[in-house]
């Protein structure tokens, strides 16, 4: 498997390398947007709500993204990259 690196915000190298291609998606598409709800994520790919939900929860734990709660919306969270 090919490591993906993908510009950092502060123009650190991210690796992606072991992340299934959902999860690198989801990255891109947070990194992006900025901050970000799991509904406005599925509503912008193909992807099926649980696989954003696994994925958000692999990036989250593997610190590549930061999840804080959604001020307007207290049941759901915003993820963004730092």
């Amino acid at each position: 498997m090919a490591a993906i690196a993908v510009e950092h915000t502060s123009i650190k190298q991210v690796s992606l390398e072991g992340l299934p291609p959902s999860a690198v998606k989801i990255f891109k598409i947070v990194r992006g947007t900025g901050p970000i709800t799991s509904r406005e994520i599925v509503d912008m790919c193909d992807l099926a709500p649980r696989t954003v939900r696994h994925g958000l929860k692999l990036l989250v734990r593997s610190s590549l993204i930061l999840k804080l709660p959604h001020l307007l919306d207290m049941r759901s969270s915003k993820f963004y990259v730092e």
